[in-house]
């Protein structure tokens, strides 16, 4: 019981020390970012987001430039579409944006700097 305790106190101190939007309080759900938390509510944002993030650390390790709209699956933005998502257009607004996001953190090297 008492590492159960311990758990939790330990995430409520880790999601306190979150910003806003990453505790799932950002824009709505086809406005714009999901927060990382959220992700599995935002199948496009997640989506972008991995594909974001491989991009980006593949475009690291082989030296290319910081580019993510450069990249052929952030220009058709419907990579993982089902109709059941709602329009094409919204999955490609949230798509898009977690793409940018996923490739920003996947850029990044461990001091949080671009290299």
């Amino acid at each position: 019981m008492g590492r159960f305790i311990s758990f939790v106190v330990a995430l409520a101190l880790v999601l306190t020390a979150l910003p806003a939007d990453a505790q799932g309080r950002g824009r709505g759900r086809l406005g714009g970012p999901a927060a990382l938390g959220r992700s599995y509510e935002e199948p496009a944002y997640a989506r972008g987001y991995a594909d974001g993030f491989r991009h980006a650390q593949d475009d690291r390790s082989d030296r290319r430039r910081y580019d993510p709209i450069g990249h052929r699956d952030y220009r058709s933005g419907d990579q993982g579409f089902y109709r059941s998502y709602g329009s094409r257009d919204a999955y490609r607004n949230n798509y898009r944006a977690g793409f940018r996001a996923g490739y920003d953190a996947g850029y990044r090297d461990g001091t949080g700097r671009r290299r």
